[in-house]
């Protein structure tokens, strides 16, 4: 009976390291879809296209680290905002560098820094960014700003700081991406 009972045990342990091991081997990277905001805040609708370039600066996720925020999501959900924003007439994808897909206005952005918390009940995530808007024609930099972002997560969104420390970073994403499209709402282009 004792042998079974100490077998179970060991059994139980040995599963429960492995659950443990597979989490920690699974770098987490902040969501694309939880990083688009929910509202905007637009002055001005442009009548124009923009091309959105790879965002620059972010870190990709490592196994066995904490979450980061990477450039592909960053990209994916700035792009989708601009879209769901209205901002402009319309995000045209692949226009990349060369603007291949014929845009009035490219779009960089280059993530300069952000908080990178391991733990923590209430976290916060401040970001810096540079957003440089190009026109696509004359290849002049019509607009070049840099700010600071942040949003604070407390505690009782989760009781697991690598949850918490992700769900902090797509928020601060969020707020980053909602107000560089206000600004961009501001300009008269």
């Amino acid at each position: 009976m004792k042998r079974r009972l100490l077998r179970k045990v060991m059994v139980s342990v040995l599963v429960l390291a492995n659950l443990i091991v597979a989490l920690l081997a699974t770098g987490c990277a902040a969501k694309t879809g939880r990083m688009i905001p929910k509202e905007f805040e637009v002055i001005n609708m442009h009548p124009y296209t923009v091309s959105v370039n790879e965002s620059k600066g972010g870190i990709d996720p490592k196994p066995l680290w904490h979450s980061e925020i990477s450039n592909t999501p960053y990209t994916e959900a700035l792009s989708i905002s601009l879209k769901e924003s209205g901002v402009f007439q319309d995000v045209i994808t692949g226009g990349g560098v060369d603007n291949l897909g014929g845009a009035d206005y490219i779009l960089d952005v280059t993530i300069l820094e952000y908080d990178r918390p391991t733990q923590g009940a209430n976290i916060i995530i401040r970001m810096h960014t540079k957003w440089t808007l190009t026109n696509a024609k004359t290849d002049a930099v019509v607009w070049s700003s840099t700010f600071k972002t942040s949003h604070r997560t407390p505690w009782g969104k989760s009781i697991f700081d690598g949850e918490r420390i992700e769900q902090a970073q797509e928020a601060g994403v969020r707020a980053n991406i909602k107000e560089g499209i206000r600004r961009l709402s501001i300009l008269s282009l």
